[in-house]
């Protein structure tokens, strides 16, 4: 494989890739998605396989390689999930008054975020709203990932701020959920 022959690519592919989707599989329940997964960690074993060092095992090096592959999809799709997907399934069957407070509580937080310094609410908008690590918004605005991080603190910071002097219990909850499960944007 490391000469470019695309016979033993095949074999060690028809060889390991059943074990690794089923791993795969078992994290996200999803056939497809972990055939892709699999599929894109084989894409780059092959891309990379001049540089392979061939006394590592390769199973484990596999494996391995599937368990990134597995994390990194998690942390993208966690970072990409919008406001209104998260609060969904815990309000399936709400009160009207649960909806309303919901409903009161995000336009106070858009609201709330509309009046952050320009940068401030760039940074969070790109973060949260879309999904953007800091690394790419540091690249995106020119500045260094380290100002992206206080950005994001200190608009965090802020909105929790004026949300605790305004917020019931419920919308307390809902931030809490959407906002600060990670301590960083």
């Amino acid at each position: 494989m490391k000469e470019g022959e695309m016979t033993a690519f095949d074999e060690l592919y028809y060889r390991y890739a059943p074990c690794v989707i089923g791993f795969a599989k078992s994290v996200f329940h999803n056939q497809d998605i972990a055939e892709e997964s699999v599929q894109e960690v084989f894409v780059k074993l092959w891309e990379k396989r001049r540089d392979m060092d061939e006394a590592l095992n390769f199973k484990s090096y596999l494996f391995t390689a599937v368990k990134h592959q597995v994390y990194n999809r998690i942390r993208r799709v966690k970072r990409t999930v919008a406001l209104e997907e998260m609060a969904q399934p815990m309000y399936c069957e709400n009160t009207g008054l649960e909806a309303l407070e919901y409903k009161e509580f995000e336009q106070s937080t858009l609201e709330l975020i509309d009046t952050l310094p320009r940068v401030q609410r760039q940074v969070f908008k790109l973060s949260r709203f879309e999904g953007i690590s800091h690394k790419e918004i540091a690249e995106k605005l020119g500045v260094s990932v380290r100002t992206v991080e206080h950005h994001c603190y200190l608009a965090t910071k802020f909105l929790k701020g004026q949300l605790l002097k305004q917020a019931s219990v419920i919308s307390l909850t809902l931030f809490s959920l959407i906002f600060f499960e990670q301590l960083n944007c």
